[in-house]
Formats: C-alpha cells, structure tokens, sequence
C-alpha cells in the first residue's frame, strides 16, 4: 500500500493535558492546549515558519498576507493580501475582512467590539492609530510609536488571544456570545464538532478541502484530553494517539526503545511562580530571596522531570529573541543562607506560604508546587495549597490576580516575542487589567521595558530586555523554576511529515500517517 494510499482518509489522534477553550482564538483564553487547535484552523497575516526546525527564534513567513512594507520610522504597516482565500463559511477573506478583525479587538466604537477580545489582545494592538484599506487587498495599519515586535506578536498563539482571522459573516450572525466553535477561519481545517472522552470535551478537525495552500493530507484530526502524564503516556503506547504533548517526566527512553519518536530542543517555555508583592512577608526582597535560596532546581529537574528540563537562568525564555544561554541565575541552592535572611526579615514563627495551582493543564503543577513546599520546610516555613481542579477555570482566576492572602500561584507560559516579559511583569500590566498577576512594580524595570518595547535595532532592542531580566531577577517578583528540553512533543512512527519548530505548537498540514507502520501493544 502506498503511502499516498494510507494518507488520503487518515485521522490524526493528538492527546493534550487538558480541554480546548471556546474556540473563537480572539477571546480566549486555554492556553497551549487551545493554541494548538487554533493553529490547525485559523491564520494571521504572518505567521511563525512551522516547517522550519532549525530557526530560533522562529522565522516569520507571510501567511494570509503576501508582503508588508514598513517605514523607516517604523510606523506604517502597508500589508498586501494574499487573494482568493475564502473563509470556512464560503465568505471572502479580503482587507475589509482585516478591518472588521482588528476593530473588534481595538475600536471601542465598532459594533462588533469586544471587551474579552480587546483585554486579551491589548499589548499587540495597543500602539495602533489607525486602519486604512486601501484597495479589496491592501490595507494600511499605521503605529503610535514604534513597536519592532508587531509582527512577531500576531503569530503567538493563545497568547491569551490570537491575531487571527475569522469570518465576519459569521460574527455578525452569531455575535461574540455566540460565536464560540462556531467561528469560520481560513486554515487547512475546519472546526467539526465536539466530542465526549473518558477525561472530558474532546475536538474534532476536518480538513478544509478549498484551503488556499492546498489541501492536507489528513482528512481530520481529534484532540483528546488526558489530564494525567500517565494517562497520555499509555494513550501513545497503546496506540488510542499518535501524537502526545507533554510527555516530559516520563519513560522516555522507554519510549525511544519500542521505536516511538521523541523529540528534544529548546521552547519558549517557562514554568514559574509569582509572588504576591503586595503580601505584608512576601513584600520584603529577603525572604523573596530566601524562598529561591531553599529550592534546588537542579535536583527538582533530575529527581521529578529525569533530565527533561533544566533549571530556567531567567523570566527571557529559551528560543525567544533576547535569551541569553550565558545569563547565571543568581542565587544558588543555599539552605543556610535561606534561613539568614527569613531572620534577618524578622519572618514570624509558623508563617506559611499559600500556594495557589491548578492540578492539571499546567504540566506538572502538582509536582512542582509540592516541591517548593518541601523546599520551605526544609528552612523552617510552613505551605498550603489551594487547587483549582479545572485549567481553564485556574486561567480565568490566575487572570484576576492574587488575591489577599495568597502568597504565590503557578504557572507555566513563555513566548518566541520578548514583549511577553512586559506583558507578566510591567506594572502598567497589573491585574486585573494585564497579565502581572503578582503586582509588580519597578520604575527601572518599567521604563526598560518601554525603551525595549520602542527600539528598532534587534541588538540594542535585545540588550535592553536582558537588562530588565537581570533588574527584575534582582527584584525578583517571579521565580523562574524551569525550561522544558525533552518530550514536550512525542509521536509513533507512523505519524509521517511531522516538523519540530522552536515553538509550543506545530503545524500538521503536511503530517501524514502510514497505517502499515505498526507497534506491538505493551
């Protein structure tokens, strides 16, 4: 049987660690789960080149659009449209289309606007002045101030929200609270249904047979949820998935063994905890300082993840721009050092630390944050937990903030574009209003994060960020726990045309499967 044979009616089964969110990518918010749906479905004007294993960061390649032309100053964005995409729904994807996405996520006047959407969106958009069409394929974005990463934030996907596309046909006729899996995009698949699994909500693809990049060679995929390690780990050996994400932790060599792939390099990935600075203990730099003391990274890399991760120098993460592999994080594994400055902070006797967590969809949150709780005791400090048992609904709650009384919460998140670390951590970006969940605020770090955020030369742009990593590891609002290096994404040997970019997410439209490829059941 030929490959082209086993490929035509081939349906790909990917196991996640959680649900998808809603599926309308602009308004929500399920993290990389959902963004490795939202990839397969719906576009941008460019995108990160998912083929390309060797770049990093990623290279930036036209998608929806064909070129961009941008002024000297950095201000004008000129985008000429790539012509004769339509929409899932038959509609013409055109710059009229463009407008109707961007003012939905930024023009507070446009009847289509949304407040989820614009919150979501905001560092992305928030520099824009203006949008011109000005042909049936050209339109005009034009900038406040210089924003260098403009480009590159329109690819992250769920980053919360995404840059990409939907029908406005379809918005019209379902509105923003209706929209959800039922929005149209331009990708090589189409959203086909929901369906139920033993763990939860699962999501059908089917493949989009007028896709202007030619047809896929899958004819659907089907994400499945598997919340626990364990559970993704036997889906993949037993054969019930081809494809699982998250696998870091595990028998991955037992895996390699029985002939299943593997796949290792550096992503954009962090797993981190924010402390509440507005917390009368946490509030004092000494015990922030104790608490990164009295954790030994490396030995919670090699004893709980075997090796699959490595302890994260910073809050710049691997496979972004800024990233630097020689930056040292300052505060080695000291217990003695951890209990002299809980002292010398006058840390009253029996303080506990509350650590807020999701159990699953943050990829080993339990284990981590057990972790910190032992490290704590180790130095005299009680902990406590706070679980929230659905990610999605941990998402929503980590959004809004620490609230009194809880001293850090977890998570896991990082992107290819170095405005994330503005996006977690300028104070103009607290919560509820952004993503720095902890409240930090640093007039240094702020400022550098501006002059970053503005500078058009890479280079300069770049050391200005790792400047604002080291001034804000010194504060240390955040503590960087670790970078993910194997396992992040596993396969069986069947799966064929399968790229491994320097990203969290992948593109399956030239993936194909060879059911003549066979493993023996364990």
């Amino acid at each position: 049987m030929t490959a082209s044979r086993n490929a035509r009616d081939s349906v790909l089964r990917v196991a996640l660690d959680w649900e998808v969110d809603a599926i309308d990518p602009p308004a929500s918010f399920g993290g990389w789960n959902t963004g490795r749906v939202v990839q397969q479905v719906f576009e941008s004007l460019y995108e990160d080149d998912l083929e390309d294993e060797a770049a990093s960061p990623t290279r930036l390649i036209p998608a929806l659009a064909t070129s961009v032309e941008i002024s000297g100053d950095g201000l004008e964005y000129l985008f000429r449209l790539r012509e004769g995409v339509r929409f899932h729904d038959g509609s013409r994807f055109d710059a009229e289309a463009v407008r109707f996405n961007i003012e939905r996520m930024w023009n507070l006047e446009a009847p289509q606007y949304s407040p989820v959407a614009a919150d979501y969106n905001r560092i992305g958009l928030e520099a824009l002045k203006s949008v011109e069409v000005l042909g049936p394929l050209t339109i005009l974005l034009t900038l406040k101030e210089p924003f260098p990463e403009f480009l590159r934030y329109m690819t992250q996907e769920d980053a919360p929200g995404a840059h990409v596309f939907i029908s406005p046909q379809a918005l019209k006729q379902h509105g923003n609270s209706g929209i959800a899996d039922l929005a149209p995009g331009t990708g090589p698949f189409r959203f086909d249904s929901r369906f139920s699994t033993p763990f939860g909500s699962g999501v059908r693809l089917s493949r989009n047979e007028d896709y202007w990049g030619g047809r896929s060679k899958l004819n659907a995929i089907e994400f499945r949820p598997y919340p626990r390690l364990e559970d993704r780990y036997r889906a993949l050996l037993d054969g019930e998935a081809d494809v699982a994400y998250g696998l870091e932790g595990s028998n991955l060599d037992e895996l390699v063994r029985r002939g299943f792939v593997v796949l290792e390099g550096q992503v954009p990935y962090i797993w981190y905890f924010i402390f509440n600075m507005r917390d009368p203990v946490l509030s004092d730099v000494r015990v922030r300082h104790a608490i990164a003391h009295a954790i030994d990274r490396e030995k919670l890399s090699n004893d709980f993840f075997s090796g699959h991760t490595a302890a994260a120098p910073g809050m710049l993460p691997p496979a972004s721009p800024a990233f630097d592999a020689d930056y040292n994080f300052p505060y080695e594994y000291d217990p003695k050092r951890a209990r002299q400055l809980l002292t010398e902070a006058s840390v009253p006797s029996g303080w506990r630390l509350r650590i807020m967590s999701a159990k699953a969809g943050s990829g080993h949150s339990v284990q981590i944050c057990e972790y910190l709780a032992k490290s704590l005791a180790e130095i005299g400090c009680g902990a406590e937990f706070v679980w929230t048992e659905d990610w999605i609904s941990y998402c929503n709650e980590w959004r809004s903030g620490l609230p009194d009384g809880a001293g850090v919460s977890q998570m896991s998140w990082g992107m290819s574009c170095d405005v994330w670390l503005e996006q977690v951590l300028h104070s103009r970006n607290s919560s509820p209003f952004g993503f720095n969940a902890g409240y930090y605020s640093n007039l240094v770090a702020d400022d550098l994060l501006d002059k970053a955020r503005r500078t058009q030369n890479d280079d300069q742009r770049g050391q200005l960020y790792r400047q604002a990593n080291a001034k804000i590891m010194e504060d240390l609002p955040v503590l960087p726990m670790l970078n993910l290096l194997r396992g992040n994404v596993c396969y069986h040997p069947r799966v064929k045309g399968f790229r491994n970019p320097r990203q969290n997410w992948h593109s399956f439209k030239n993936v194909w499967t060879d059911s003549d490829i066979l493993i023996e059941p364990v």
